[in-house]
């Protein structure tokens, strides 16, 4: 088996759920799915959704170029799938990089968020597409997104503070969406745009968590998040649509936090928020 292309691309958490107002954000954390385009077919299981074959008729649909014979994909990840932290996205970015890579075709950033958005919502992963997630998979910085700008998608970047980062894993499936839910805290959610222009991300994703967790009906993310709150120094809340909760705390506040999730009988990972310069536009 040869490999003909590579890619990667990391996870995130939300700071801001983009069905709440039409704008995303989230944060992206040393968590990575690396996939590799072979010229042999492997059986996978990552992909239930059928993303990477989808990804392989968007392809075909341009006109643009494929290497012979029965091409193949192999993933590496450690993005825990349907959890709200964008393994879905990191899938698709990190297997668009393999096939630009074995291909020599270049795309620009808007051009893959709009094919990459496209299949997010054929498959069924995603009511918006997902920019605000395929964004910060691909660039690996924190960027506001308005999700229904094709053109130019993105707001502003974030200084978002190099942080520890814990994630709960509920095993529970991901909630469904009552657009509705959302709407009816648009207002709130506008407000989140507002934290995280004026350079407070940390506000803006507790701020987001809260209202999430309410617009879903998860009361038992909202306790364990005001648990977490009153009695350690983190922040805690929801990321995406869950279930995964997400925990932000400063690196000496690590022990603490450790303690406090064992004490609960919580399952977690351990990361951090990435420190990444901004990449250039082209792929």
């Amino acid at each position: 088996m040869r490999i003909l292309g590579q890619g990667r691309a990391c996870g995130g958490i939300s700071l801001l759920h983009a069905v709440g107002c039409g704008n995303g954000c989230a944060a992206p954390i040393d968590l990575w799915t690396h996939v590799s385009l072979t010229d042999e077919p492997l059986e996978i299981s990552e992909d239930e959704h059928k993303l990477l074959q989808l990804l392989i008729d968007a392809w075909k649909a341009r006109d643009l170029p494929l290497p012979d014979g029965n091409l193949g994909w192999e993933i590496n990840s450690n993005i825990p799938i349907g959890m709200g932290l964008k393994s879905s996205s990191a899938l698709l970015v990190a297997a668009m990089d393999a096939l630009s890579q074995a291909t020599g075709v270049m795309i620009s950033d808007a051009v893959c968020c709009n094919i990459l958005s496209a299949i997010q919502i054929q498959s069924g992963c995603s009511i918006t597409g997902g920019r605000d997630d395929i964004v910060v998979c691909n660039n690996h910085s924190t960027i506001l997104v308005d999700v229904y700008d094709e053109v130019a998608c993105r707001i502003k970047r974030i200084n978002m503070p190099p942080m520890e980062v814990f994630l709960i894993i509920r095993d529970l499936e991901k909630s469904k969406i009552n657009i509705a839910e959302f709407e009816n805290r648009k207002i709130q959610f506008e407000e989140i745009v507002l934290d995280l222009v004026s350079g407070d991300p940390l506000q803006a994703f507790s701020k987001n968590g809260q209202l999430v967790g309410e617009a879903i009906g998860d009361d038992d993310a909202l306790a364990i998040c005001e648990d977490i709150e009153v009695l350690t120094n983190g922040r805690a809340a929801i990321s995406g649509s869950g279930p995964a909760i997400a925990v932000i705390c400063q690196r000496e506040e690590n022990q603490k936090i450790i303690e406090h999730l064992k004490s609960r009988d919580l399952q977690f990972i351990h990361t951090r928020i990435h420190q990444h310069p901004e990449l250039t536009l082209e792929r």
